[in-house]
């Protein structure tokens, strides 16, 4: 795992993953954030993999579209980049 970047970080981060992401599962990030000291915020789209791409069978689930889920990531960076000015 290369996290050394991010457990050196000083400033916020947020992250952006995808529930399905193989490249880097929820687990192992959980880990990561626990040894980082900067502050760090997550949102996870569900059904989303490391493209953030939603699955068919979650946007039928949760009645949702992947432009739902694309505005949810958006307005979530927004709501971070507000808060760090």
């Amino acid at each position: 795992m290369r996290d050394e970047v991010l457990v050196a970080l000083r400033t916020p981060i947020l992250f952006v993953q995808g529930s399905r992401d193989s490249l880097c599962p929820l687990d192992k990030l959980a880990a990561v954030r626990a040894r980082m000291t900067a502050p760090s915020t997550l949102l996870v789209v569900e059904g989303g993999d490391h493209s953030l791409a939603v699955s068919a069978a979650q946007r039928k689930a949760s009645g949702t579209t992947q432009a739902d889920a694309d505005t949810r990531v958006l307005d979530a960076i927004k709501t971070f980049v507000e808060g760090i000015r």
